[in-house]
């Protein structure tokens, strides 16, 4: 296994069932990042008829809130403990490595 290397700005599209852009800043995988964020474009949209925005804090990060609102949504966390593999998103065969 290579040594993680903090990285100051990471990014990766991903296509899976509509268009999901994430974004970290000053990330250390699997320890630590200062901001998570995902932004979502669905090709679903969700039933709800209003927007459904979620505030919490937690014991993964310090604060984070989502919004949601039909095909849209952003997901954010601020000091993120377990932050996303965003290795994993540029994989080519992301199935097969699922246990």
């Amino acid at each position: 296994m290579g040594e993680n290397k903090m990285k100051l700005l990471d990014y990766v599209y991903y296509n899976d069932f509509g268009h999901e852009w994430y974004f970290q800043l000053l990330s250390n995988y699997p320890k630590f990042a200062l901001i998570d964020c995902t932004i979502q474009w669905d090709d679903y949209p969700a039933t709800e008829w209003f927007p459904t925005i979620l505030f919490g804090i937690g014991p993964n990060d310090l604060f984070g809130f989502s919004i949601r609102f039909r095909h849209f949504e952003i997901l954010f966390s601020f000091l993120q403990f377990k932050p996303r593999n965003l290795e994993w998103y540029r994989t080519g065969d992301r199935y097969d490595t699922i246990d």
